[in-house]
């Protein structure tokens, strides 16, 4: 009788789930105490659905029967009022609900959070978003979150001292934890934010996954071998390669009390890689597998400590070290011609997030870092390089670097009314480094062709001598001040104001101004957008580096320009009286800067389905490059200006740089078809530098130089997504298709007696030529074999993937030489790896 109820009943036939998550601020901080609430869409209350989130900000709700919902969770602590709806279901993931300060109130909500158009800057459509749980679901090699994101990058908003890796609000070399404890990850997220130095498309930002009242924890064994690979195009035969990456992070309490919890985290990778060498030599053809091994160890520790519900504290530690072997072989460079070396890092970082009044919070973080980067040569011999052709000898690379910086940034987030702002500083360096250059200390011949070196005729010979010891200062200091304006509900306005400084290249004028703005038509499904900001640019170390090592003390470097061999000295000679080289900044040297300007629409096409298109100018202002101010005087570019000086390596900001794209984004979660992210970009850049250690081929004209810019491509396509993501039969997807890159033809001569070996052909400008385009597919395939939802009243799976990359094998060139004199010209020397297949076993409790 009571089965015949029970039947009857549409409650018993619905299964009866738990719905489980995590509540985090901004930062990705646990939210304690926090009310969370389900509803049906009607708005009655649910049997079970409402709880109050622990110390780590995770909650539970059982006996959840499946179907649609509505989850909210109250204002407090100075955040908003959450609201979505959810498809609760058999088997769904645990839920990340990310509050905001109580400012502007978005009343543009037409779909769950992770698909809506919205006013606020950082919701913005054509950002790249990824959480922890499709990072899992994707294909990623060897398990490098970054990696998998970078081709998402524009490299037009790119620093000279690289990628901006932003780690919980703190600019980092590495993710400090390694892959189970990222949580999320994001590409142009608000990009015309002044809290960080580089636009939206220049920085990658990492948010960690915060200590969890519970036990919980993942268990990763990642493996590769050549044994299920393809040979690589270059390869002869196909070399024995095998990877094995043990990786795992555990969080929960620590049982003093209730308002402490830990995160640990590592991994240990070892990579027995082959390079290969694709050489020209007297001898004939080379290609050759040289080992090039990689081992890597990671750990990261942290304790985070609730003062109160509104004040918490965490100290964590981290240690990175890396040991490579035979590292820059493969290519043109032989195997006698690599470098052995280890980079070594350690971070000690300190939290501070109080909750000063329901609309004041301040966020202070302190990170000290210390660095140690040996690189000891394989070889200690003359480097022979042969332009186009190939590099042997020793690497002449001796040397070692160590630094001791410390990070700080402190931000005031204050909502009043229809204003959110924020203020604060950003310090990513006060840095003292300390460089010993060993490098070069027995020379470097340079030849033009093959057949130069086979007639004892090489265009130059380059020495160094001295103490080769520097000890430097590399600071730089950011401040800033937003506000965030709700004008009307459907329209929104930011205004921002940064102020950048840095050593070695000052300026008291390096002010960055930037705007944005958003409008919702009536419709509440699409968002219109327009920006504009200036951003300024970075040295980083190694400019700085060069200005105080060659001043002609630290170390003497020289330049013969047709010197005899195998002995470049005549008999009489001393090296000690032959003209130091030289490094200087030109008289009114100053940062570059570049400005970016967008405009663009968002619209929800369905439930879940949004796509968005930007259209993006850049302008660059006084890039740098550099520029031999003592080089031969035209016409006959014979003599030197100063006899008593070599080569005067001068870095100006001089130069200049033109870009429009047109960005076409799509993602989804509208079911389980597909879940991702597609982004298609069409763009053109022209500059006449190639950044600031590239050289013109005149020392005295341009003439030429302004062209494609060295990593223009007209077509970039890249998806991330998951296919049948529930099912059994389910797919991982990533593909990358890109037009080629241009490079430059040379005529393989010293026209103007530089000793740079750039100078071109009569008639032929910078970057006329250009590589094949680049085609990659990769798949993965995942599978739960055991899943319990309860073993000691812990959720527990143990799952395996497979992984196959470039899985069309397709040849992906790389490498082309433009030198017209060698065998190699216009053709690739190296490709990118073949198809390879990665397994990987993961325990998640």
């Amino acid at each position: 009788m009571v089965a015949a109820i029970c039947l009857l009943s549409s409650h018993c036939l619905l299964a009866q789930v738990s719905v489980t998550g995590t509540i985090v601020d901004p930062d990705g901080a646990a939210v304690p105490d926090i009310g969370v609430v389900l509803k049906t869409l009607h708005g009655d209350a649910v049997s079970g659905g409402s709880a109050n989130s622990d110390a780590g900000g995770r909650f539970h709700l059982t006996g959840i029967a499946s179907g649609d919902y509505e989850l909210a969770v109250p204002a407090k602590y100075g955040f908003e009022q959450y609201q979505a709806p959810i498809h609760v279901r058999s088997g769904m993931r645990d839920l990340s609900i990310r509050l905001t300060p109580l400012v502007v109130t978005q009343d543009v909500v037409v779909a769950p959070e992770t698909s809506q158009v919205t006013l606020d800057p950082s919701a913005n459509r054509d950002q790249v978003s990824t959480s922890a749980g499709m990072l899992e679901k994707v294909p990623v090699f060897d398990q490098d979150y970054v990696a998998a994101l970078t081709p998402f990058l524009d490299q037009t908003g790119v620093a000279t001292s690289g990628v901006s890796l932003i780690v919980d609000g703190v600019e980092m070399k590495g993710t400090g934890v390694s892959a189970s404890a990222i949580a999320e990850a994001h590409i142009n997220n608000d990009p015309y934010s002044v809290e960080t130095n580089r636009p939206g498309r220049g920085r990658i930002e990492i948010i960690t996954k915060p200590g969890s009242a519970q036990l919980h924890g993942t268990l990763n064994f990642t493996f590769r071998d050549s044994v299920f690979d393809a040979k690589n195009y270059f390869a002869i035969t196909k070399p024995f390669e095998q990877k094995r990456i043990y990786e795992g992070s555990i969080s929960g309490p620590i049982r003093v009390d209730n308002h402490t919890t830990f995160l640990l985290s590592g991994s240990r990778q070892e990579d027995n890689l082959q390079s290969v060498v694709h050489a020209d030599t007297v001898s004939g053809i080379v290609s050759a597998n040289v080992p090039t091994p990689i081992h890597n160890t990671e750990f990261a520790a942290r304790v985070s400590h609730d003062v109160s519900p509104t004040h918490r504290i965490s100290l964590q530690y981290n240690v990175t070290d890396t040991v490579s072997e035979n590292l820059g072989a493969g290519g043109l460079v032989l195997s006698q011609s690599g470098v052995n070396a280890q980079a070594r890092e350690d971070d000690v970082i300190f939290n501070d997030r109080v909750v000063i009044s329901p609309t004041l919070l301040n966020q202070l973080q302190l990170f000290f870092e210390k660095d140690y980067s040996p690189t000891r040569s394989v070889v200690a011999a003359q480097r022979i390089v042969v332009d186009g052709s190939f590099t042997g000898g020793g690497a002449q690379a001796d040397s070692l670097n160590t630094e001791n910086n410390l990070k700080i940034n402190d931000i005031v987030s204050w909502s009043h009314k229809r204003h959110y702002v924020k203020f604060g500083v950003n310090i990513p360096n006060l840095s003292r480094r300390a460089w010993e250059d060993h490098a070069n200390r027995v020379g470097t011949y340079n030849f033009s062709s093959l057949m130069d070196y086979e007639a004892n005729t090489p265009y130059s010979f380059t020495q160094q001598e001295g103490v080769g010891r520097a000890v430097f200062w590399m600071n730089e200091i950011g401040v800033f001040i937003s506000d965030q304006i709700q004008i009307r509900p459907n329209l929104q306005a930011s205004l921002g104001l940064r102020y950048d400084w840095q050593t070695y290249f000052k300026s008291f004028h390096d002010f960055a101004p930037r705007f944005s703005v958003a409008y919702a038509p009536a419709d509440r499904k699409t968002v219109l957008r327009a920006g504009a900001g200036v951003f300024y640019d970075r040295s980083g170390a190694q400019p700085m580096a060069d200005l105080k090592r060659y001043n002609g003390v630290i170390l003497r470097s020289f330049t013969l320009l047709n010197p005899t061999y195998p002995s470049p000295y005549p008999p009489t000679t001393d090296p000690a009286t032959l003209p130091t080289d030289l490094v200087q900044q030109a008289n009114g040297t100053r940062i570059p800067y570049v400005i970016h300007y967008s405009v663009g629409a968002e619209r929800q096409l369905l439930k879940g389905l949004t796509v968005a298109a930007t259209y993006r100018g850049i302008a660059g202002v006084a890039l740098f490059r550099s520029r031999d101010v003592n080089a031969p005087l035209p016409p006959s570019y014979q003599v030197r200006p100063n006899l008593d000086l070599g080569v005067v390596r001068q870095i100006e900001s001089e130069s200049r740089q033109i870009g429009n794209a047109l960005d076409l984004s799509l993602s989804s979660n509208a079911s389980r078809w597909f879940s991702g992210l597609a982004q298609y970009t069409f763009s053109h850049t022209d500059n006449n530098t190639g950044g600031i250690a590239w050289f013109p081929a005149d020392q005295y004209s341009l003439q030429g130089e302004y062209g494609r810019a060295n990593f223009d491509q007209r077509h970039r396509f890249n998806l991330l997504g998951t296919i049948n993501e529930d099912h059994w039969l389910n797919l991982g997807v990533g593909a990358r298709f890109y037009s080629g890159t241009p490079y430059t033809e040379t005529s393989g001569n010293d026209t103007f007696h530089t000793g740079i070996l750039n100078a071109r052909p009569t008639g032929v400008n910078r970057n006329t030529l250009e590589s094949a385009g680049n085609l990659q597919f990769d798949l993965r395939w995942s599978h739960d074999l055991l899943s319990r939802r309860k073993i000691s009243d812990k959720p527990f799976s143990f799952s395996l993937a497979v992984d196959a990359f470039n899985i069309t094998n397709r040849t992906n060139y790389t490498s082309y030489v433009g030198n017209v004199q060698s065998s190699f010209f216009e053709q690739p020397t190296a490709a990118l790896p073949a198809r390879r297949l990665q397994f990987t076993g993961r325990i998640k409790f």
